[in-house]
């Protein structure tokens, strides 16, 4: 517990370099159409697209943490809304215009408030599961245009990188007490800076729109 309580600066300055300088969502081969992407591709942007941008990561953390201090019974549905809609982004086959693609990046900021109120107890887990939709439509946006093999890999690294995170993880952290303990100690606190974390991105991604 004490090594934990030590970690609590070095999580602290994290947090802070993530407030100042946070990344929007970014896939590996960013300069590659989707259409010329090999199955080798498409499977490591499928690992990598969730955990490259700032504001997928830190909504998986959130799940995480609401899944430790309240239930776990939302994991599996949460991850399940997240890859269903970045198939339906696909399916759909369009890239939304301007306006809808600033009011689904808003959405995207806004939900790291609902997930600290959610890990707080003030919401029900089942809030995010469309904020969770929206995120994994945004991931499935990129491959619009793919062909079947690295779209079906692409698919595969969603599952396996952000399944590992919110099923594997959440259930490895279940089984230390000591973890759990912190984990509840500093409930109030995460929520905080999830809410300004939130509150922070929305206001910057919007501003950043109006500037442009």
């Amino acid at each position: 517990m004490l090594r934990l309580s030590r970690s609590l600066p070095l999580a602290m300055a994290t947090a802070a370099t993530v407030i100042m300088a946070p990344s929007w969502a970014h896939h590996p081969f960013e300069g590659v159409e989707p259409q010329e992407l090999s199955f080798a591709q498409g499977l490591v942007s499928g690992l990598a697209h969730p955990l490259l941008g700032t504001d997928h990561l830190v909504f998986l953390l959130a799940i995480v943490v609401m899944a430790l201090v309240t239930t776990g019974q939302w994991v599996i549905p949460l991850l399940a809304s997240g890859l269903v809609c970045s198939a339906l982004a696909v399916m759909v086959g369009a890239t939304p215009g301007d306006g809808l693609s600033l009011a689904l990046e808003l959405v995207v900021t806004f939900s790291l408030i609902a997930a600290g109120l959610a890990q707080a107890g003030w919401l029900s887990p089942g809030v995010l599961l469309p904020f969770m939709g929206v995120h994994g439509f945004l991931l499935g946006e990129t491959m619009i245009g793919a062909e079947p093999t690295p779209l079906l890999a692409y698919g595969l690294g969603l599952l396996l990188s952000q399944g590992t995170l919110l099923i594997v993880v959440t259930a490895l952290l279940a089984k230390s007490k000591a973890i759990l303990a912190m984990v509840q100690g500093f409930r109030l606190p995460t929520t905080i800076l999830l809410v300004s974390l939130g509150v922070i991105w929305t206001g910057a991604r919007f501003g950043s729109a109006l500037s442009a």
